[in-house]
């Protein structure tokens, strides 16, 4: 791999892509991120700001141009309406694809897609994920689409109140007891990303990856493990889906009143309360050599609470 190779990111400013171009760099790839404004993503000298968002074809035009590889991360996780995640993650993904096959059809696209897009039927948000992945597909690049489970880390806003929860001796359950769900770690989700930019893809051009976990977690498994490290047994807050549906109503409402784009709602009580968001296996990864290496067990007492916990 040649240091002179150029990888472009969107997102770069968050969650993921902060962890990603911190990989990116210690790779070797020099970085062009997209930025809504100055300052928002790491500074580096092998990193490019180009000032611009997912609506603006000269901002894609120049993030497209002279790289090897686009990593798209951008994504509009909140909102009321179907449109309000359409804008960013269909539009904007079509945009973007527009971009790369008018600019500079040779770079490589790795979509980093989500797997609510399996159940398309599910949410506005999953709806939106796979209509992007439908762009993808549809487009002349050569590309990869990725569907991560749910992704945790030390500096994950997201999900920190339910490791400071379990940290504390309570697992807050929002799904039903019988629900098994996948994880992958940040680290690993960055390491595949890394590992796949200059490799052969996969056969399978869709595809899931998780924490080698292969039958997923269950709530009770998180409560054993946690009651373990804990040297104590670890209570259970159980909510019911009804009251997960009233808040999300009543947040619903008042996000109208204050304009903001709300986390919780109707739809994502869906997700939460599905009982099936299992990865199932990593064979199509697999054959790039890429496997994964952190799971719940060994990485629980790094995530938020446990290293404060009294």
């Amino acid at each position: 791999m040649s240091s002179r190779q150029s990888v472009a990111l969107t997102g770069a400013s968050g969650f993921v892509g902060r962890v990603l171009v911190a990989r990116l760099l210690a790779s070797g790839y020099r970085v062009r991120a997209l930025s809504r404004s100055p300052g928002r993503c790491l500074q580096h000298e092998d990193v490019t700001e180009i000032i611009g968002d997912l609506a603006t074809p000269g901002a894609l035009a120049e993030l497209v141009k002279g790289s090897d590889c686009l990593i798209h991360l951008a994504a509009a996780i909140a909102g009321r309406r179907q449109r309000d995640f359409e804008r960013v993650n269909a539009v904007g993904t079509r945009k973007l694809i527009e971009a790369m096959e008018q600019t500079h059809p040779g770079c490589r696209l790795i979509h980093i897609s989500s797997l609510a897009a399996r159940l398309p039927q599910i949410s506005h948000y999953a709806r939106s994920k796979r209509q992007a992945e439908q762009i993808v597909e549809s487009s002349h690049l050569d590309w990869l689409i990725l569907r991560p489970p749910a992704i945790y880390g030390p500096a994950d806003p997201a999900l920190a109140p339910l490791w400071r929860a379990l940290a504390s001796g309570w697992l807050v359950q929002t799904g039903p007891a019988r629900a098994r769900f996948s994880l992958l770690h940040v680290d690993d989700l960055c390491d595949a990303i890394v590992h796949l930019i200059d490799r052969p893809w996969p056969l399978r051009r869709t595809a899931c990856l998780d924490d080698g976990h292969r039958a997923g977690y269950t709530w009770s498994e998180l409560a054993r493990l946690a009651g373990s490290l804990r040297g104590r047994p670890t209570r259970t807050l159980r909510l019911p889906r009804f009251a997960l549906s009233l808040m999300a109503t009543a947040n619903l409402g008042i996000s109208y009143l204050t304009g903001h784009q709300p986390l919780l709602t109707p739809g994502k009580v869906r997700e939460l309360t599905h009982p099936d968001w299992v990865c199932g296996d990593n064979v199509a990864l697999a054959s790039s050599g890429w496997r994964p290496k952190r799971q719940l067990a060994s990485a629980l007492t790094e995530l938020p609470g446990w290293s404060t916990r009294s």
